[in-house]
This record gives structure tokens, sequence and C-alpha cells, in this order.
């Protein structure tokens, strides 16, 4: 009996974390189907839609690499659960916003909130779990990053359909008060440390990075010339960054030994295929059930819903499969499973069969998904010293974040070609897809051997 206490206790401050990482996650797509009845009931334009969802990405992504070091400096439970209290207080205000302005302007504050508390989970699940537990941890971590946003669309739909379209922000609330319950208990706190913020390199990159993803949001509402003044910029600020980065030393926002780590290298590119993959192959899979073979939404989402359901069901064996055998392994079969799985997709669009055939591909995602995230968090995680914890995972969630929304950026400009052939753009989404896939199989291979 003594020993039952802290065992629940490590459990249940898993559960906080996971509820947090959960509604962040979500909130990237949630409220997409919901757009249609928040422009009619606020009189809004296509473009004032459009930031609800934008904004919130933008002010998400970039301040991970702030967010991570925060950590560092101050404790990663104090700036994990001021986000998540942040993020609730946000979501109530979004739920009662009166115009598309405020609206806009609350998801952007909500995606600040994101951005403090989504960095934090890998460096206090680290100091949760022992290297035997540390595995499966990460497995539920990695299948709830895939989940929160798969299932986004779907409860969407419901809360609009059955209440209104506020309760897609509401429904954060009580999920954000019970997390922040059990954190309270059950996260394990520290004192901090007194290094400094490197608030110039705070500034490079914030500023870097913030044109950057702006210019992959906003690409097709803007001219050519102007998101290309946009990346010129930003590729100056992020050169800038990186130099100053590499000055400073251990103190940097990014301490080079983060970088310099071939562990923690090949895990970021591999990671970076995951997250281009996961998240850019959902919309196209979607819009090829409905718009190219017919289905409707519920049929559509039930095609794909083996994704979501394989990954629950398969992520704690995932996760004890990394504690028995290191990261290597698992990474490799994870990332070759999730290239098999665009191919599969793929064959079902040329050859033109079935479109339930596509259950079979979104299947072997679903294992991909629950094998493939957390050897390389584990990788990533165990490649660097503790006292620069929250800055990896403040770079392995930039990594992540941007590459996704990268991806995404390009599917939709390869979608928007309207050749003969309604399904060629969507042959080569997949084959695209694929290709990055196997790249992640390469940088995994890289991956060390040991436990």
């Amino acid at each position: 009996m003594p020993r039952a206490r802290p065992v629940t206790g490590r459990w249940a401050g898993l559960a906080a974390l996971l509820a947090g990482f959960f509604v962040i996650l979500l909130d990237t797509t949630i409220v997409a189907v919901a757009s249609p009845r928040i422009q009619q009931d606020l009189r809004a334009g296509v473009a004032g839609v459009f930031w609800v969802t934008a904004g919130y990405l933008l002010a998400f992504s970039v301040p991970l690499l702030v967010a991570g070091r925060l950590g560092d400096r101050y404790d990663p439970k104090r700036v994990f659960l001021a986000g998540m209290a942040g993020f609730a207080v946000a979501s109530a205000l979004c739920g009662v916003a009166p115009s598309i302005g405020w609206l806009v302007l609350l998801r952007v504050v909500q995606g600040l909130a994101a951005a403090a508390m989504a960095p934090q989970p890998l460096t206090l699940i680290r100091r949760l779990f022992g290297a035997g537990e540390r595995g499966r941890a990460l497995g539920l971590w990695g299948t709830v990053a895939s989940a929160g946003a798969l299932l986004g669309p779907l409860l969407g739909g419901v809360l609009t359909a059955a209440l209104d379209w506020r309760w897609v922000f509401l429904v954060n609330v009580p999920l954000c008060g019970a997390a922040l319950l059990l954190g309270l208990r059950w996260i394990p706190g520290s004192p901090g440390r007194a290094a400094g913020l490197d608030l110039p390199g705070a500034l490079l990159s914030t500023a870097g990075l913030g044109l950057l993803v702006w210019a992959l949001l906003a690409w097709r509402d803007l001219p050519a010339a102007v998101i290309a003044a946009a990346c010129g910029p930003a590729a100056v600020l992020l050169v800038a960054f990186v130099a100053r980065e590499r000055r400073l030393g251990p103190v940097a926002l990014t301490p080079p030994a983060v970088l310099r780590s071939p562990g923690f290298r090949a895990a970021s590119v591999a990671v970076a295929a995951l997250g281009t993959v996961v998240i850019a192959s959902a919309l196209p899979a979607m819009l090829y059930l409905q718009e190219v073979r017919g289905l409707g939404p519920l049929e559509a989402a039930l095609v794909m819903a083996p994704d979501a359901v394989i990954a629950a069901l398969l992520s704690p064996a995932g996760g004890r499969w990394v504690d028995r055998a290191g990261p290597r392994r698992p990474a490799v079969v994870g990332l070759a499973l999730l290239t098999a799985s665009m191919l599969l997709i793929g064959l079902v669009v040329v050859l033109d069969v079935h479109p339930w055939w596509s259950a079979c591909g979104a299947a072997v995602l679903g294992a991909a998904n629950a094998v493939a995230w957390s050897p390389l968090s584990v990788a990533a995680m165990a490649a660097v010293d503790p006292s620069a914890a929250g800055a990896a995972s403040g770079m392995f969630s930039t990594i992540r974040q941007v590459a996704a929304v990268t991806g995404a950026a390009v599917t939709g400009a390869v979608l928007t070609v309207r050749p003969a052939a309604p399904i060629a753009p969507f042959a080569v989404v997949f084959a695209l897809m694929a290709l990055i896939a196997a790249a992640g199989v390469a940088a995994a291979v890289r991956l060390p051997r040991t436990r």
C-alpha cells in the first residue's frame, strides 16, 4: 500500500498533462465545421472567419521556442498550469465573443496560452516517469497528439449541430478545470533556475517564425510578391537568430549543444516528417472521399475513423515496446507504417477502387501513430542534458508544429490545381506524403540503439 499513492500520482499527473495537450490540439481543427455558423451569427466575411483558425495557429506556433526556455527558468509545472488557466479563460471569452474582431483577438490569446503549455509535457513526463515506464507514458502522449487534431472536426460538428457554435470553445472550460485540479495536486514542481532569458534571441526567433508562419497561412489570399516579401526578412531574421545562439552557448534560447546532438537531430527530422504527414494528409483524404467519391461528411469520417481507434488501442503496447527495446526499432517501424499508409491511400485513389478501402490505409496510419510518436520523443529528450530539457522540448515542438503548417500549405497548393482528371491532385499529394514519410524512416535509422 505505501507505493500505491506514488503510482496513482504519476498517472494522475500524466492525465492532467494529456488533458491540457488534448484541448490545445483539439482547437487547431474544431472550429472548421462551425465556421459557417460563426460567419452567419457574427456577420463576418470569409477573411475574418479564416483568421479565427489561422490566428490561433500563428500564436500557437511562433512562441514555442521561448515557452520551452521559460519552463527551464521558472519550472515547467508553473508555466504549464499558468498557460492552462489562460487557455480556459480565453476559451470562455471566445464562447461569448460579441463580434468577429473580438473572436479573432481572443483566439490569438488562446494560441499564446497553448504555446506556453505545449513544450512542458515532454519535460514533465521525464520528471514523472523512470526509464521503465517513460515509453508507455510518451506513447499515450503521442496518441493524444494525433487524436486531438483528428477528433476536432467530429466533435465540432456534434457540438454545433446539437447545441451552438459557441460550445466549440466553451467545451474547453470544464476540461481545463479538471486538468488544473489534477495538475496542482499531482504534477511535481521544481524551484526553477536563475539563468536569464535571451531577450534579443527571443525577439529574433519570434519575428522570424512569425513572418514565416504568417506567409504559410495567408499565401492563398495574398499576391505572390507579398508572400515573397515576408519570406525574405523571415529568412534573414532566422539566420541572425542561429548565429546569435551559436555565440551565446549554454545560455542561449536554444543551446547549441542541443542541436549538435545526433540523437536530437535525427529525432527532430523524423518528427517533422511524422507531423507533416499526419496533419497534412487529413484534409486531402476527407476532400477526396467527399468531393470525388461522393460520400457524406459522416461516411467520410467513419472511413477514416480506424486511424484514431487503432492508435488508441495500440498506443500502450507501442510505449511498452520502446521501454523494452529502446527508440530506434519502434521509430523505424512506425515511420515505415506511415509510408505504407500513404501508399495504400494513394493506391485507392489511383486504382479507383471502392472508397471504403481507404479504411485499410487509415488503420495502418493509426498503427503508425501508435508506434512512432513515443520513440521519437524518448530519443529527443534522452539526447539532451536535463538542464536544457525545456529548450529541447520547445525546439522539438516548434519543429513539429511548423512542419505541420508547412505541409498543410503545400498540400493546399497542390489541391488548388484543377486538371482534367479530378484524382490527379490527390494522387500527387499522397505520393508526396509517402516520400516525406520515407525521409522520416531514413532519419529514424540514425537514432541510437540504446534504451
